[in-house]
């Protein structure tokens, strides 16, 4: 059986003479968290509402755990859970019959399930208040809840943490990474918390303009290329900028600190170069670099800046 939940091939989407997707092509594996990145516009809901079949796909395909969007829609979109944009409920009703009202639709689901959803969410003890007492936190955790219930194999989540506290995100981070790695799920999450995705993902496919323009394992796209950042603070920075150049190294100025980009291992043979050219080392550290940092720098390049 294939290890593959979810497989988009060369999907484009065009609204009358714009092409808003430009050939995206991607895999999602059971039991991984994959992070969908990308600034405003870029195409991150586009590209999710035509996996989940609200939107429909100019060219291309794409497979849920198999089956087709395109061809067998019925068969592919049973086995998926989403939240696009804002989960909607009725605010009329309480918690608890919003997700009753959705359990008619699936068949199958117990008492017992609704219960062990709501437990999951942390929902317990406002479950039976109406809706339009929800605060926006608690919405999102309805909307997830509504999601699992019918146990699928491929989650979606459009911003999930979307209006939770950081005790709120936490847990949906951790509740997430388990439904990865216990249940073999295959999870989607688009976000514009970096820091979040950072912890919550495996891997990130980063979406610009339509396109997609990277996709790595979080740990390889923080620190591609096997080289390191360092911070130095050292007296004459001329010349140790001059040394950096002679060694055809990648670095830059900024508050006075030299920063640069070395191998882990070169490190003690250039602080020696500059000790040899009597140049003052009061400071040697590593820099870092977050999801946030990669993801500037990667759009940056894009987009010709």
């Amino acid at each position: 059986m294939s290890d593959v939940a979810v497989k988009l091939t060369n999907v484009c989407k065009d609204i009358g003479t714009k092409e808003i997707i430009k050939d995206v092509s991607f895999e999602v594996y059971k039991g991984e968290v994959f992070g969908f990145l990308g600034p405003n516009g870029a195409g991150k809901t586009t590209t999710i509402r035509m996996m989940v079949g609200l939107m429909s796909i100019t060219s291309g395909d794409i497979h849920i755990d198999g089956a087709s969007i395109k061809t067998d829609y019925e068969k592919a979109v049973r086995q998926v859970g989403a939240i696009v944009e804002n989960p909607e409920m009725y605010k009329f009703l309480t918690g608890y019959q919003n997700l009753k009202q959705y359990a008619r639709m699936m068949p199958g689901i117990t008492a017992e399930r609704l219960d062990e959803v709501i437990e999951l969410v942390g929902l317990t003890g406002r479950i039976k208040e109406k809706v339009k007492t929800y605060s926006l936190g608690m919405r999102q955790r309805l909307g997830i809840a509504q999601a699992l219930l019918h146990k699928p194999k491929v989650l979606i989540l459009d911003e999930p943490t979307n209006g939770l506290d950081p005790a709120g995100i936490r847990e949906i981070r951790d509740y997430l990474r388990s439904l990865a790695r216990e249940e073999g799920m295959a999870i989607v999450v688009s976000s514009h918390l970096l820091s979040e995705m950072e912890l919550m993902c495996d891997r990130v496919g980063i979406i610009q303009k339509g396109e997609l323009i990277d996709i790595q394992s979080i740990r390889d796209f923080i620190n591609d290329g096997g080289k390191t950042l360092y911070q130095l603070e050292c007296e004459p920075v001329e010349e140790a900028m001059a040394l950096m150049r002679e060694m055809d190294m990648t670095h830059n100025l900024a508050e006075g600190k030299l920063q640069a980009e070395i191998d882990r291992a070169a490190v003690p043979l250039f602080i020696k170069s500059l000790v040899e050219k009597e140049i003052a080392v009061f400071e040697v550290k590593e820099v870092t670099k977050t999801l946030e940092d990669k993801f500037l720098e990667k759009t940056s390049q894009e987009r010709g800046v």
